[in-house]
């Protein structure tokens, strides 16, 4: 009974979700560059401080696809419509409620769902990266696939400190001037069955950290995100 009223209302609060994923080519054209991925994966994708989930589910024609996703604290109205939308929250310090969080997206793509992922994280301008993505595709058993979005970069430094209003007009007028995005999907990153959890997460940040330095350097010009082993981190 708990779970078909939760339906009922995912449902109804995604609806303006899916009208802008049915009109987003009013506002910017998509286009998909390489192999459109299949369920099961995860989807690593850049952050740009702009539309990033809409091009992704755009592009690869999965057009509820869940993802990793958190809610700004000066923000929690948003938090129904973000669980409507993407489904799977972590909290900042939160590590009971993150790690129940990690077991159902592991139980979805282990019943071949695909999953975005955004490995630098909410603060992604601070240019370090994650191992989430990582350790979800090593416990599914599913390839971790990197998601670079060409021509899409709308992030300038205090943007974040902007009202939700101003913020999300500031993002509607810029994804406008973009005209275009581009959509790429890299070589898959596998998971080594062979290999312990921690050793093989390592291996496939370290794999995911090159393409994202690629993405960046080709796309904006900038360095890229680094990833931090734990003890580097602290």
């Amino acid at each position: 009974m708990r779970k078909g009223f939760e339906s009922v209302c995912a449902y109804l609060l995604w609806w303006p979700y899916g009208l802008v994923l049915l009109f987003l080519p009013l506002l910017v054209r998509v286009k998909a560059v390489g192999e459109r991925p299949r369920p099961p994966c995860v989807l690593a994708v850049t952050h740009t401080g702009g539309l990033e989930p809409l091009y992704v589910a755009k592009a690869a024609r999965f057009w509820r696809m869940p993802a990793l996703f958190s809610v700004d604290p000066r923000h929690p109205f948003l938090r129904p419509f973000y669980w409507a939308f993407w489904r799977f929250e972590v909290r900042k310090d939160e590590r009971e409620f993150n790690r129940r969080t990690l077991k159902k997206a592991v139980e979805y793509l282990k019943n071949k769902g695909m999953l975005m992922v955004f490995p630098e994280g909410a603060r992604f301008w601070e240019g370090r990266l994650y191992p989430g993505a990582a350790v979800l595709a090593k416990r599914a058993g599913v390839p971790l696939i990197p998601v670079g979005l060409e021509n899409a970069y709308v992030y300038e430094p205090g943007a974040e400190n902007l009202s939700f209003l101003k913020g999300s007009w500031r993002v509607l007028k810029k994804t406008k001037q973009l005209r275009f995005v581009r959509v790429h999907f890299g070589e898959k990153i596998l998971p080594d069955p062979r290999l312990p959890e921690r050793e093989d997460v390592e291996r496939m940040m370290q794999e995911l950290e090159k393409a994202f330095r690629r993405f960046y350097q080709d796309f904006y010009g900038l360095p890229g995100p680094v990833w931090l082993r734990e003890k580097e981190a602290e």
